[in-house]
């Protein structure tokens, strides 16, 4: 007892000192932070007065100066305020673990305590090492005993003799213990816990040994993480983003990583993860901005959230039905490789080329142009291989333009109207341009690759993609093809249709300089297809990737995610590596056993043993009544302690029509695609915008046979009640849905409204 105590004093004692330095060092940072401020400030103000009227080529250098050393107290100024940032976090809770650890070949024990980033004093002593240090990694990966780890220097191997955890808040040691079992068995059970917040937040303190591996691996260019809901996959991989950041800070700085989200809801939830972790944020982005982006804005997109509410309103007609073929055919590996073979036969077939010819005279035959583009330009890009043979011509042309001027001046100067040499010269220049504008315009057209018609064209012609597909087109690819040409010419983009046209402008030689982003992380890579894997491959070529995904929350009811097969294809040449996350942490025991027994495919991955209420059913005689229930749900003392709790709906409609009953009896915030914030409360969503979110309390609105039916809906139905960390509620009429009809009765509690 006596010996606890002193231990208590002793960590006290330090952590008052630990607070003291940061004390300490934040004065300092503070200081020089607005001696930079204050210094720039003057700059600004120095140059505008001096900048008011320029004179000469010295006014002109006086002001670069000021912008030169503006651009230095700027770079001062947001160095410090970072170091600013980060001593404030840390002041709040220094370290959060501890290890002591016996190199070999040693006999006195290193004391090593681990935090949100490294703190030296002035006599270069570590106090706190960062989280992502090497030796920290031991923290995550040992119990007391042997040990080692990885850094320049090799393999350390020793003994770990100690490894303590602490809980710091505000400065104050709350409670300390020393722990030879895992961590999930006692600060994470108070982590998950907790209620959630309207954030993600970090999980520094709580990541296990299979995560740490991910976070720290260095050696797979391409990392596919597969994972249970709730196993933590995206934090995982904005915690691998922070690693790299630290661990490679001299090359890779945040705006060389981009991820790409699946909304931008999902956007603003993780915002604050890597600036809780020190680090600024990366570029964050979707796949359809990208698109946009990429093809312009002059058309009408449909993205992935038009899309789903498309798919999810059960409609019979035949329009319908072609669509839903049209989007399993377009993406299915067979498209891909469609794509593939027409890419490689517009580069190997001519296009419709002329004889140039200028006032009679020969520039270049047809011929020529046709040997130019399929032999020696051949290995270059079509895009610009035909920019190139523009520009060929227009150089062939040009003795023949210069013959034509020096005609005219003749002409001019035997002109009395025309006395003066620089007139004539260009006046003479004047009429060649006029004369061969028509010429070059046909020129340019001639050599100018449209993307949109290339991509009609693979349509429009039957014969050719019969061949290009080894005879393997769908049974109604005639349908396929007046519908994508139609919706085309009337500037109508489907989803389905965007990543083809991106991936032919791309590998045709029309693409966005993308070598500045040295690593892409990839979110909810289950509801990717294989053109859309096809064309990261080919715009993130020297890049790093990390994929994040679990099979069963495919919420495309027609995408064909039965494994990563694809993926594995497509990116074989990065020597891709499969990793899978054993165990899942959201929700609790009773809610997790209820969702996997939605499952068809039995899932055996771990979970934690964190218990809580079973899942609830709420039987209703009409959609009236059951959005009364929900409401009686929402106002009721059960739920007041909870911070975040979402009804979700299978469509936007009926997320509109619920909103619609409650706002005027309650607050409630009606969440639609377009909204780009995420906020804590009382929430309304329809089920496709759910994903990759967390709530404290999911009430899912219409969980019956007339909502969920469709056998390719199961996996939509699983998401959306995994996304439950305490409480899970479902409201429906009539018969429950199958998804839920057989599973064991233990499993749940059954209710009437």
């Amino acid at each position: 007892m006596e010996e606890n105590k002193s231990e208590v004093y002793y960590e006290k004692k330090r952590l008052c000192e630990v607070i003291k330095e940061i004390e300490k060092q934040l004065e300092h940072s503070k200081k020089s932070m607005n001696k930079y401020r204050k210094e720039g400030l003057f700059i600004q103000k120095s140059m505008w007065e001096d900048a008011r009227v320029v004179y000469d080529l010295d006014d002109a250098a006086t002001l670069w100066n000021y912008q030169t050393d503006l651009q230095k107290q700027s770079n001062s100024y947001v160095h410090y305020a970072s170091i600013v940032k980060r001593l404030e976090r840390m002041l709040l809770s220094p370290y959060f673990g501890r290890i002591d650890f016996i190199e070999e070949g040693e006999d006195k024990a290193e004391k090593y305590y681990i935090g949100i980033a490294t703190l030296i004093n002035e006599n270069d002593e570590f106090l706190v090492y960062d989280w992502r240090a090497p030796v920290s990694s031991m923290f995550y990966d040992y119990e007391i005993g042997k040990a080692e780890y990885s850094c320049p220097a090799g393999i350390i191997k020793g003994d770990i003799a100690l490894k303590r955890q602490y809980k710091i808040v505000k400065g104050n040691l709350e409670y300390m213990f020393d722990s030879s079992i895992k961590i999930d068995d006692d600060i994470l059970q108070e982590v998950l816990a907790k209620s959630a917040d309207s954030k993600m937040k970090t999980i520094i303190t709580t990541i296990q040994k299979e995560q740490n591996k991910i976070i720290r691996n260095e050696k797979n260019k391409l990392l596919i993480v597969q994972g249970p809901a709730g196993s933590g996959k995206t934090s995982i991989a904005l915690h691998r983003a922070a690693y790299l950041l630290y661990r490679y800070r001299d090359t890779i700085k945040s705006s060389n990583i981009a991820i790409f989200s699946p909304n931008d809801i999902f956007n603003d939830y993780i915002s604050d993860v890597l600036p809780e972790l020190g680090e600024e944020n990366m570029h964050r982005t979707t796949f359809m901005d990208y698109v946009t982006r990429m093809l312009g804005r002059h058309y009408k997109y449909e993205d992935m959230n038009d899309k789903m509410e498309y798919m999810l309103t059960r409609n019979n007609s035949l329009s319908y039905k072609n669509r839903i073929s049209c989007m399993k055919y377009k993406t299915s590996m067979q498209f891909l490789k469609l794509l593939e073979n027409y890419i490689n036969y517009l580069g190997n077939t001519s296009f419709e080329f002329s004889d140039i010819v200028y006032r009679g005279k020969m520039i270049i035959t047809k011929k020529e142009i046709e040997q130019l583009y399929l032999n020696e330009y051949k290995f270059i890009p079509v895009f610009n291989r035909l920019r190139k043979i523009e520009q060929r011509i227009l150089t062939l042309l040009e003795p023949y333009e210069k013959e034509r001027v020096k005609e005219y001046r003749e002409m001019l100067e035997n002109d009395s109207d025309y006395t003066d040499e620089t007139e004539i010269k260009a006046k003479s220049i004047l009429m060649v341009r006029e004369e061969t504008a028509e010429l070059k315009s046909y020129i340019n057209q001639m050599t100018k690759f449209d993307v949109w018609d290339a991509y009609i064209g693979l349509f429009s012609n039957r014969d050719l993609a019969e061949k290009l597909s080894d005879g393997q087109l769908p049974e109604n690819f005639d349908k396929i093809a007046e519908m994508t040409i139609d919706d085309i010419k009337n500037n109508i983009i489907r989803y389905e249709d965007a990543a083809p046209i991106v991936l032919l402008k791309a590998e045709l030689g029309d693409k966005p300089d993308t070598a500045n982003i040295k690593h892409v992380i990839i979110d909810e890579v289950q509801d990717y297809s294989p053109v859309q894997f096809r064309i990261f491959r080919k715009l993130f070529e020297n890049a790093g990737i990390t994929m994040l995904g679990d099979l069963n929350q495919t919420i495309n009811p027609y995408m064909n995610s039965r494994s990563y097969d694809d993926v594995l294809e497509i990116f074989r040449d990065k020597s891709p590596v499969l990793v899978r996350l054993s165990k899942s942490y959201r929700s609790t025991k009773e809610i997790t056993e209820f969702c996997r027994a939605i499952l068809t495919q039995k899932d055996d991955s771990d979970y934690i043993d964190r218990k809580g209420k079973k899942p609830e059913l709420i039987r209703t005689d009409s959609r009236k009544e059951m959005y009364s229930e929900i409401l009686k749900a929402l106002k009721s003392k059960e739920y007041e302690r909870y911070n975040t709790i979402a009804v979700i709906t299978k469509t936007a409609e009926e997320s509109k029509s619920l909103y619609e009953f409650l706002k005027d009896k309650m607050y409630v915030k009606l969440m639609m695609h377009d909204d780009s914030e995420f906020t804590a409360g009382r929430v309304i969503l329809p089920s496709y915008l759910a994903k990759g979110l967390e709530f404290d309390v999911v009430l899912v609105c219409g969980a019956g046979k007339e909502d969920y039916f469709r056998e390719e809906e199961r996996k939509l139905f699983y998401t959306i009640c995994t996304r439950a960390l305490h409480r899970l509620s479902l409201f429906y009429t009539g018969h429950l849905s199958p998804f839920v009809e057989g599973i064991d009765e233990k499993l749940y509690i059954k209710a009437n409204g």
